[in-house]
């Protein structure tokens, strides 16, 4: 820990003085607040109401656009000025009064400094003040979490990826995570400087904002970090901060085909008929480059269906209603699809693998019996790594997933399973069966996250989001999954871009004979 603090003082220092003139502390500065850091201090109630001043200011703000965030994206801006603003009211108050040691601001006006200094978007300001925190680090009257949290301030605000993981933006109710600079490491990292595993920090947005929370894909306008190969080339600040590894490296491998489930619906979202669609009516783009379609299938050709049920404590009113659902799926799937079910409740349990057993699978539904909890997201990975990853390779896929969206999952959240489904060509129909409406404003807001965890889902893989507004509705939805699955047609495509860098790939399809036609597909896939 002492040597990766010692390299953040070396980086970031060495980042201050690139940046040119100071607008925070200089060196000279920073060393003479460092040297107060420890030191014998006296009460400073003029500070500690200063600090208390700005941060009671921002956090009205920050309420303010909390309460209705779509409806407040105006004031976005101007809370990030306002914290510009107050940071360097804070580098101005470290040089005129050294460190704010807790005996001088009392508790609640460190946590005050604290909040000022991390709620800022000025990497430039927060780079120049960094080394008088790393001091404070040493000196243990700063955590390391805060560390690593301004660390990643600074990364972001650089349009840089982050290490740690500590930072996110609500846009348009979500809550996405910037981009990370290695996600399989992300919590050894964690760990170092004293943070819980990123798992716990996303349960805890998700609900302290009550939106689903996301892994963002890529940050516009990020600069490409290159390795150079000069002996003499200066360091990259990952190497610097010692956590550097080859798998940063682009990769490339032979190019491999790309495959696309595609639907068509009407203008008014009704499955059309008679189509009679062929690969020269498809066009195929990725990231805008029109690519050569070199696989096609038409609608007849068979899918294995996942039948995934929820079967936890929440939905217990419903079982029968399920049940009797999943059956009516069995009867109306066509006799070259196969059927696998899958329900969960205290443990995630396969009532049948893949079949085309219609009977047999009629049977075991009406023989499921299980209760407890609500591992929804959890499922949902078993179901792709289990299911589909080992017995549906090479064979069109797709998901049924009825849910009341109640998650108690141990290791997976709704922005893991976004990016499961993320790297399979599997569509998903989530069927949401909870609640509809709630007596109370934190209720309300809850079912908005569930409903649109479950619609995100469906848009990202191209398929239909369903509710159950009544019970008897689940009578009809069997019938148009079924429905809209016997309208799929399946393109495949060998990329143009061979760079296989793990990078986000854009995708946009269009029936060329029919532009009227909405095409529903996945929105895109990475390029691993």
């Amino acid at each position: 820990m002492k040597a990766l603090i010692t390299i953040l003082t070396l980086l970031f220092t060495l980042a201050a003085t690139a940046a040119g003139q100071n607008r925070c502390l200089s060196s000279d500065d920073a060393k003479k607040v460092i040297a107060t850091i420890g030191a014998a201090a006296g009460e400073n109630e003029k500070l500690r109401k200063e600090l208390l001043e700005m941060r009671d200011e921002r956090e009205k703000l920050n309420a303010k656009i909390a309460v209705d965030t779509e409806k407040n994206q105006k004031l976005i801006p101007e809370a990030n000025q306002l914290g510009q603003t107050q940071l360097l009211r804070v580098c101005g108050l470290l040089r005129e009064n050294g460190w704010p040691a807790r005996e001088a601001v009392k508790e609640d006006g460190f946590q005050a400094f604290l909040f000022l200094i991390s709620n800022s978007r000025d990497p430039q300001a927060q780079s120049e003040l960094l080394p008088v925190l790393v001091e404070a680090a040493k000196k243990g009257v700063l955590g390391n979490s805060m560390l690593a949290s301004m660390v990643d301030s600074i990364r972001v605000g650089s349009r840089m990826p982050q290490i740690f993981g500590t930072q996110a933006v609500v846009r348009n109710n979500v809550v996405y995570l910037y981009p990370l600079l290695n996600e399989e490491k992300v919590d050894d990292w964690r760990k170092l400087y004293d943070l819980p595993p990123l798992v716990t920090q996303i349960r805890g947005l998700e609900g302290r904002y009550l939106m689903p929370v996301l892994k963002m894909q890529v940050m516009s306008g990020a600069p490409m970090l290159q390795r150079s190969n000069k002996k003499n080339a200066p360091k990259s600040d990952t190497d610097l901060l010692g956590i550097t590894d080859d798998e940063n490296e682009p990769v490339r491998v032979e190019t491999k085909l790309v495959s696309l489930n595609v639907r068509m619906l009407t203008k008014d979202l009704k499955p059309p008929v008679g189509l009679g669609l062929t690969k020269d009516d498809f066009s195929v783009s990725e990231d805008g480059v029109e690519q050569e379609i070199k696989f096609f299938s038409s609608t007849e050709q068979p899918f294995d269906l996942v039948l995934l049920l929820d079967f936890s404590g929440s939905t217990f009113e419903r079982r029968g209603l399920i049940k009797k659902a999943a059956q009516r799926f069995v009867e109306y799937a066509r006799p070259s699809d196969r059927i696998a079910i899958v329900v969960f409740a205290t443990e995630i349990r396969v009532v049948s693998e893949l079949t085309t057993d219609k009977a047999a699978l009629k049977d075991k539904i009406k023989d499921i019996d299980v209760n407890g909890g609500s591992p929804i997201w959890d499922s949902l990975r078993f179901v792709y790594d289990k299911i589909l990853k080992e017995n549906s390779v090479g064979r069109r896929s797709a998901v049924v997933f009825m849910t009341d969206a109640e998650d108690g999952s141990k290791t997976t959240t709704f922005a893991d399973a976004m990016e499961i489904v993320r790297r399979h060509d599997t569509t998903v129909f989530p069927v949401y069966l909870g609640r509809l409406k709630s007596f109370s404003e934190y209720g309300e807001r809850a079912i908005r996250k569930a409903q649109q965890s479950l619609w995100m889902l469906a848009e990202e893989t191209g398929g239909e989001f369903y509710k159950a507004d009544d019970p008897g509705d689940l009578k009809g939805i069997y019938e148009q999954v079924i429905n809209q699955i016997g309208q799929v047609y399946s393109l495949g495509y060998e990329p143009k871009n061979e760079n296989r860098d793990g990078g986000w790939r854009n995708l946009t399809v269009t029936v060329k004979t029919h532009p009227d036609l909405v095409v529903r597909t996945r929105r895109g896939y990475y390029a691993n």
